[in-house]
C-alpha cells in the first residue's frame, strides 16, 4: 500500500507542485490589479464626497494670499484650508464677485471640480467621476442666471448666454493660469475621455434659497 501510495506522489507531485506555482504566479500577478482598483474606488468616493460648504461660499475660512511663485510651481498649487480649492482661485472669486453668494457658490464649485480633474483623476473612471462634478459645476453656473420668457428677444437671449460663457472662462482662467496646467487637462482628457451622460437635475451643493443674495 505504502510502495503504491509513494509511486502515485512521484507521479502526482510534479503537476501538482506545477498547478501551485501557477496558482502562485496567478495571486501575485492579480496584486496590482485589486490595489489599483481599490485606489480607484478611494478616488471616486473622495470625488463624489467633496462637497461646497455654506462657509465656503460666506468666507468664513478664507486662507491667506499664497505666494504666487511657490503656488504656481506644481500644478496642484496651495490649499491651505484644505476645501478642495485652490487658494489663489478661492481669493479671487471673492474679489470679482463681492456682492453676490450665489455668483461666488457656483463659481467656487466650478472651480472646485476643475481643480478635482488636475488632482484625482489616473484613470477613466476617476476622470468620469470629476467630469461629472465639473458638469454639475458648469450648470450650477447656469442656475444663477434668471430664466428668461419664451418671448424673450434674440439681444437677450444672446446676451445671456455670452454671460454665462464669461463667467465660465473666467473660473477656467482662473484655475488654468498656467501651461502646466493647461497642458495637465489636455493630457487627461486624450488619456482618459470617454463618453459620459450630464445630471438632469441637482446641481449645485449649496441651496440657493439659503444666500442672502
Amino acid at each position: 500500500m505504502k510502495n503504491t501510495l509513494y509511486r502515485i506522489w512521484r507521479i502526482a507531485r510534479i503537476p501538482l507542485a506545477i498547478i501551485v506555482v501557477l496558482y502562485v504566479g496567478l495571486v501575485i500577478y492579480r496584486i496590482p490589479a485589486a490595489q489599483e482598483r481599490l485606489k480607484t474606488e478611494e478616488a471616486v468616493k473622495n470625488i463624489q464626497s467633496q462637497k461646497l460648504t455654506l462657509a465656503d461660499v460666506m468666507g468664513k475660512n478664507l486662507p491667506p494670499e499664497p505666494d504666487a511663485a511657490l503656488n504656481n510651481s506644481t500644478v496642484e498649487g496651495i490649499d491651505a484650508n484644505n476645501n478642495g480649492i485652490r487658494d489663489d482661485v478661492e481669493l479671487a472669486i471673492f474679489k470679482l464677485h463681492p456682492d453676490s453668494a450665489r455668483i461666488r457658490a457656483a463659481e467656487l464649485q466650478y472651480a472646485m471640480a476643475l481643480q478635482g480633474e488636475l488632482n484625482d483623476t489616473f484613470n477613466i473612471e476617476t476622470l468620469t467621476a470629476a467630469v461629472w462634478e465639473e458638469s454639475r459645476g458648469y450648470f450650477c453656473i447656469d442656475s444663477t442666471f434668471p430664466r428668461l420668457p419664451k418671448n424673450a428677444s434674440n439681444e437677450e437671449l444672446n446676451q445671456q448666454d455670452n454671460d454665462f460663457n464669461s463667467r465660465i472662462t473666467e473660473v477656467k482662467n482662473l484655475v488654468l493660469n498656467t501651461s502646466a496646467r493647461v497642458q495637465k487637462r489636455e493630457d487627461i482628457f486624450n488619456k482618459y475621455m470617454s463618453s459620459h451622460t450630464s445630471p438632469s437635475n441637482d446641481f449645485c451643493d449649496i441651496d440657493f434659497f439659503k444666500l442672502p443674495n
